[in-house]
């Protein structure tokens, strides 16, 4: 008999028992591929005194199943409550702890695709001297330019002002930004900050409402190391009907620790393609203009 699948999707912050009105879409095409759904309260999760009533409304089962979370995004610590919480009502979700921060922190991501991306320095905020460490290490960039942001994710709309920096050996531009980008993300800060080589992209056009520079980039996604799909990144621009040849990315994806993740690649100013990231496939968001039917049609297909 084949093993009942479960999409868990963020509940209605406004109305109990309803699924968050940003995730309707998907929730219907899940249900409409054959997962059962189920719901979280997103804002308890990640509550400091109610996260223990987060899945209050989810039923245990007698059978042990994989549940597949697709919501906003969680800290490793929020992944962990949601996961043990879980198990505890016989659901695993399909990334265990480690897995999931494995694809969701950039610096945790590296050892999987270190020689394929842009060289890159981080630091962790754990200390009083952490900026002063990040700017020393940012060293190794000389001259070049690069692009900040923290463990998860950037400021890029905020491009000139928390993004990019021109000159990495202009040393109070570029503190100036670091400290731009912390207060930017504010709460949000995800454990440190990343300082990673800009690298000339393939251009497509300029966003209609940042001004940032958009450029040919793609999202794929990997469950049990077969591709979902590959989808282009930005709504905006003209790309190629014709998608990359992804070989190379498939066999890399083999050898990441994680059931279910995303990959985002982009082609170099050059022609060749590099990849900019990983994220847990549970929280990476589909592009715009993603065929979400067929995205979870996929899904389903890669689970069995």
């Amino acid at each position: 008999m084949t093993e009942q699948l479960y999409i868990l999707f963020c509940e209605s912050p406004v109305q109990a028992n309803k699924v968050d009105e940003d995730f309707e879409d998907q929730f219907i095409s899940a249900k409409e591929n054959g997962f059962e759904t189920l719901l979280v309260n997103f804002d308890d999760l990640t509550s400091i005194d109610k996260f223990s009533i987060a899945t209050k409304r989810i039923k245990p089962v007698d059978k042990l199943s994989t549940v597949i979370y697709r919501g906003w995004m969680l800290t490793p610590k929020q992944y962990s409550i949601l996961y043990n919480d879980l198990l505890s009502k016989n659901y695993k979700l399909i990334n265990n702890i480690a897995e999931y921060q494995n694809c969701h922190y950039l610096p945790d991501s590296l050892k999987f695709i270190e020689n394929v991306t842009p060289k890159t320095v981080f630091q962790k905020f754990d200390n009083e001297n952490a900026i002063d460490l990040l700017i020393e290490n940012s060293k190794v960039f000389g001259q070049k330019s690069v692009i900040l942001k923290d463990y998860v994710k950037s400021e890029k709309h905020d491009w000139e002002t928390a993004c990019y920096v021109e000159n990495a050996s202009n040393i109070d531009n570029l503190k100036q930004k670091i400290d731009n980008l912390i207060k930017l993300r504010d709460k949000y800060l995800n454990e440190g900050i990343v300082v990673r080589e800009f690298v000339e992209l393939n251009y497509l056009t300029i966003h209609s409402k940042s001004g940032m520079p958009l450029t040919e980039e793609y999202r794929l996604f990997f469950c049990n190391k077969k591709l979902v799909g590959i989808y282009n990144y930005w709504e905006e621009g003209e790309y190629n009907l014709t998608k990359p040849d992804i070989t190379e990315f498939e066999q890399i994806a083999t050898r990441v620790e994680s059931k279910f993740f995303s990959m985002d690649i982009a082609r170099q100013k050059n022609g060749a393609l590099i990849i900019i990231e990983l994220g847990d496939g549970q929280v990476a968001g589909l592009p715009d203009k993603t065929d979400i039917n067929e995205f979870y049609k996929q899904l389903k297909i890669c689970c069995c």
